[in-house]
């Protein structure tokens, strides 16, 4: 039975974050990483240019499979963890591996949601495996189906090409409902159905069979669909079932504090598993985002080699681009709180500021011109007041757009 000083579990922003942060202030650790898939890391976020042909394969990977043997890390790839025993430090394979540790970091992730629907014509999209066969029916499909309207579903219909037909389906009142209030989620739905996206709102899947080739659909609404294939974007589950009945302490997601430890002595975690708290509410959250992940990692990293940099709470942060429209999302959204809204009509770009009852900036959402989503992140991390960086004639240093006109709600 092999040792190592650091085993880390997943091979995604998190893991990867970890081993870095990891090599860059120790050397000498033993560090293994160990993932289910057979891959080096890439980038989910590309993984739909990749399925559209708008990249190829090799273009969404982070690092190739020499990275880790050139950082002194060493990997057990294509192999799922089937069992973690706390007491002993063990962690064993689907193929019989065992391995000792003495540090642990769970960064396993999350799996789509399924709908209950089976068929081989019905798919989701979490591994590369999920790309690999979307990319085969973007190539031959002349109708889809989408469900769900969130940053999977949507981004994949957009990289489709025009003359497929598209719908999308969704039990909420509008697009993007998670990252977007009414106001901003209007400029993304305006732009699909002008590109010909038939949008079902507030309603479900009653069922999906196989007929002649095809997927044919039933809604609650009583609407049939019949398409080539169809996308489920419904969410995701914490991959914490192999935890169940163990010490370690879940709720949706293993629960973690400001250093990313679990209630296990030496056992961390981070990126989508793990239960962390919302920068701006202090609430429970698991936000999903890149950032997010890469930030779990560090903060990790550094306590185990005693750097012990405090996490203050994750962020919502997320950027993407779907039909022409450019949006990109920081921090609060919701409309219970003030706002400072900018609409330029002539270059359609939209900004919204969200404020606490302080006037801290608090959130942004961005329609087109993003390219600053950056610095909204870092005012919004350093707590910076609205007057304290909107003043006459000196926020366009930080801003490709002149503020004409801002109002407060």
């Amino acid at each position: 039975m092999k040792k190592y000083d650091i085993v880390v579990l997943g091979n995604s922003a998190a893991g990867l974050s970890f081993i870095n942060t990891i090599r860059k202030y120790n050397k000498p650790l033993s560090v293994l990483l160990i993932d289910r898939e057979e891959y080096a890391a890439y980038s989910r976020v590309l993984t739909p240019y990749y399925i559209s042909g708008k990249t190829d394969r090799n273009g969404i990977f982070i690092v190739d499979k020499e990275y880790y043997s050139k950082i002194n890390v060493d990997t057990i790839l294509g192999e799922a963890v089937i069992n973690v025993d706390f007491e002993k430090r063990v962690v064993t394979t689907d193929k019989g591996n065992e391995i000792t540790y003495n540090y642990l970091f769970i960064g396993l992730g999350a799996e789509a949601k399924r709908t209950g629907f089976e068929s081989d014509k019905i798919l989701n999209l979490r591994h590369l495996d999920d790309a690999d066969k979307l990319h085969y029916f973007f190539n031959n499909a002349k109708s889809v189906a989408g469900f769900g309207a969130g940053l999977v579903t949507i981004p994949l219909l957009s990289h489709m090409k025009d003359e497929i037909e598209k719908h999308l389906i969704i039990s909420s009142d509008r697009v993007f409902s998670r990252v977007l209030d009414k106001e901003a989620s209007q400029f993304v739905e305006d732009a699909m159905l002008k590109a010909g996206v038939k949008i079902y709102k507030k309603d479900d899947i009653v069922s999906a069979n196989e007929k002649n080739d095809k997927i044919n659909i039933t809604l609650k609404s009583g609407t049939s669909i019949d398409v080539d294939f169809a996308i489920i974007g419904k969410g995701v589950s914490q991959n914490i079932k192999l935890f169940e009945n163990t010490p370690l302490e879940i709720g949706w997601g293993i629960k973690i504090d400001k250093y990313c430890r679990t209630n296990i002595e030496n056992v961390y975690a981070g990126g989508d598993i793990a239960q962390d708290f919302d920068f701006i509410t202090k609430e429970d959250t698991t936000q999903g985002n890149w950032i997010t992940a890469v930030e779990h990692g560090e903060i990790a990293a550094k306590h185990i080699v005693r750097l012990n940099e405090a996490y203050e709470g994750s962020l919502k942060n997320n950027t993407t681009e779907v039909f022409g429209v450019e949006v990109a999302v920081v921090g609060y959204f919701k409309e219970d709180v003030k706002t400072v809204t900018y609409y330029n009509k002539q270059g359609n770009i939209f900004r919204k500021i969200f404020l606490d009852d302080d006037d801290t900036i608090i959130g942004c959402t961005m329609i087109n011109e993003t390219n600053d989503a950056g610095i909204y992140y870092g005012l919004v991390k350093r707590r910076v007041k609205f007057n304290d960086f909107y003043k006459p004639n000196k926020f366009h240093n930080f801003s490709k757009i002149h503020y004409a006109t801002t109002y407060l709600k």
